[in-house]
Formats: structure tokens, C-alpha cells, sequence
């Protein structure tokens, strides 16, 4: 009876302990080094952390924490262990300064799959939110955006490690895209300059390079009906020194229709379906032109390889381009804008016949 007593009398201190006993060990703060602890938990003081070396690929798992890559010559894959059973965990990779080949830590982090450690001294510190696996540094050759130094042309560059392409965008928008295959485009979606792997240049959309295809009339081995002069006035040199056999050019009359005859065949470098723009340069041998009383006019007839020539359509301009503006004087280099010819169906090696 005694005895029972006793383990009575027990009973409730037993209780009431653990009555406060839980609140206390619930709301606790533990400090290491400190009798005043601000965190949860509060180290005042330097901790260790298990360090691994590792020469090959390697899964990692809870026994690892700093990973030291000593990879040599050889290229290793370092594996990230399942994410969902790991939150919280934290790793650091870092290459050796003796590898001279790359690490890849295998993984989705910050929603990529992969990361690379392209250089030696290269490290990354992660850490699992139970998602997927976060940075919270990375020195894997980072740029500085106002640039950089002690960069090297053979190790250090600005692109991608495997074969994925670069994309380079303003606005949220792709400006350059670089594919694995070599291929760059400039522009936008369908409005682009496309240079082929192989340096080919390919306009597409509405990209377009003007370019003149100079037409020489005096290589015409046939004179019109009404044949212009070949030389200056009077069929002598143009602006010969005096002393000199001089140059020469075709001359028209002031007062009558003359013509030369050429022809055309366009480029492999023309843009498909692009408009023509024909203009004439030329200038006066006496007097100064008024800017619109002087008459050019281009009959021509084109068509694509294997098509029939359509009869003639004739172009007539009076005016000099608006840049020059009203001529001042004798011998100035004027230039006559006719117009546009459509470049619907025409190709590549069309051939225009003209009468200028």
C-alpha cells in the first residue's frame, strides 16, 4: 500500500512536466557561442563541412557536401540526387585548378537542365527548394556587362557549350539568332538577313540590298536609227586638257530623238521579285539644263529564262533626282530617275532588251 502511494503522488508532477516541457522545446532557440541566439538556430562561430574529391563521375547523395572535381584530362559528370527527397540540402561543386576539362553538373537548376564548369577554379553553390535545384553563386566565366579583362580569344567566349542554339533578343524580341548548325540570322521573324553556314548571304522578307548593274551603252556593237554621237562636240573628245587624245562618251542632240540599244541580263546577286529601279547618269557638254527639260525615256521587254518576250513598255522621266536639286553648270554629273519595273516573275539571269 505504501508503495502505491507513492507512484500516486508521482503521477501528476509527471504530467505537469510535461505539460510545460512541450511548449518550452517547441518555441526554443538554440545558440552555439551565444547565450542570446536570434535564429532558430545560431552558430557564433566557424562550423566544418565535410569535403569529397572525386576523379570520376559521381551521384551524389546525403554524404556529400563540398565536392572537390580533380578530374585531370578527363570530362566528368557530376549527378544531382532526386530533388523532392532533398529540400534544403545544400552542395558546393568546384573544379580543381589542375582540371583541364569540363564538369557538368547534371540536373534541372534554375530551371535549366545542366550546368557547366567550363574552367578550372569554376564553382557553383546549390541548394534543393524541393522543385528543383537553385544557384545561390555561380563563378562559371561570368561577364561583367561593362566589360572585361584578362579574357582570353581560345577559352573564354560568349555562346553555349553543347548544341543549342544563341539568341540574342531586345525587347523580349529575337534580334540574332546563331543555330548549333552555324547559320546567323539578323531581323526579325521573316524580315531577315541569313548568312548560310558556308558565308551565302540570303535576303529574306522584305530585306533588300540596292545595288547599281551598270549598263555601258558604248559597249553596243549597234547604233540606233537615229544614233547619238560617240565623243564630245562635234564627235571630238569629251573634256580633252588641250594636248590629250581626250575621252569619250555618247552625245545627244538637244533637238532631236536619238537612241543607243543594250542589253541586260541580271545577276545571280538579285534579290527574286524585287522592283527594278533604272535611272540615267549623265551630263551636258555645253549649256546648263534647266533640271526638267531634258527628256529620257528606256523601251525595254524582259522575261525569265524560258518565257516569251511581251512587246515593249516604255518608262519617260524630265527631272533630276531631288539631292542635286536645280544644275548650275556645264559638265555636272546629273542623274534622271525612270521609275520602277515591277519584279513580279522576274528571276535570276532575266534578260532586259532596251532602247535608251
Amino acid at each position: 500500500m505504501k508503495t502505491l502511494a507513492k507512484n500516486l503522488l508521482n503521477i501528476p508532477f509527471f504530467v505537469f512536466f510535461l505539460f510545460f516541457l512541450v511548449p518550452f522545446m517547441t518555441n526554443a532557440q538554440v545558440g552555439i557561442g551565444t547565450t542570446d541566439p536570434k535564429s532558430t538556430f545560431e552558430v557564433n562561430g566557424s562550423f566544418g563541412q565535410k569535403i569529397n574529391t572525386i576523379t570520376a563521375n559521381t551521384t551524389l547523395n546525403d554524404t556529400y557536401g563540398i565536392v572537390i572535381c580533380n578530374n585531370s584530362l578527363t570530362a566528368i559528370t557530376v549527378t544531382l540526387p532526386d530533388v523532392t527527397f532533398c529540400t534544403g540540402r545544400v552542395y558546393t561543386i568546384k573544379r580543381n585548378a589542375t582540371s583541364t576539362a569540363i564538369v557538368t553538373i547534371a540536373g534541372t537548376i534554375d530551371g535549366v537542365t545542366n550546368l557547366i564548369l567550363k574552367d578550372a577554379n569554376d564553382s557553383a553553390t546549390l541548394f534543393s527548394n524541393g522543385t528543383e535545384w537553385k544557384a545561390v553563386s555561380n563563378s562559371n566565366s561570368s561577364w561583367n556587362v561593362k566589360g572585361n579583362t584578362g579574357t582570353s580569344s581560345t577559352t573564354n567566349y560568349i555562346g553555349t557549350a553543347d548544341a543549342t542554339d544563341l539568341v540574342l533578343k531586345t525587347n523580349a524580341i529575337s534580334r540574332v539568332n546563331i543555330t548549333s548548325a552555324g547559320v546567323t540570322t539578323i531581323g526579325g521573324a521573316t524580315d531577315r538577313t541569313k548568312f548560310e553556314a558556308d558565308g551565302t548571304i540570303v535576303l529574306e522578307g522584305a530585306a533588300t540590298v540596292w545595288d547599281d548593274f551598270l549598263v555601258n551603252p558604248d559597249a553596243t556593237s549597234r547604233g540606233g536609227s537615229n544614233v547619238p554621237v560617240w565623243g564630245g562636240i562635234g564627235a571630238t573628245a569629251f573634256k580633252k586638257n588641250g594636248s590629250s587624245q581626250g575621252v569619250f562618251l555618247w552625245m545627244f542632240s538637244a533637238s532631236t530623238e536619238q537612241e543607243v540599244y543594250f542589253t541586260v541580263q541580271l545577276p545571280h546577286k538579285y534579290k527574286v521579285g524585287t522592283n527594278l529601279l533604272p535611272h540615267v547618269h549623265w551630263t551636258t557638254a555645253t549649256g546648263i539644263p534647266t533640271g526638267t527639260n531634258v527628256v529620257w525615256g528606256l523601251e525595254y521587254t524582259v522575261i525569265a529564262i524560258g518565257g516569251a518576250f511581251p512587246t515593249t513598255s516604255t518608262l519617260t522621266a524630265n527631272s533630276v533626282i531631288g539631292s542635286i536639286g536645280t544644275p548650275t553648270g556645264t559638265g555636272q554629273h546629273l542623274i534622271t530617275s525612270l521609275g520602277s519595273i515591277n519584279g513580279s516573275g522576274i528571276d535570276i539571269s532575266t534578260i532586259l532588251i532596251c532602247r535608251l
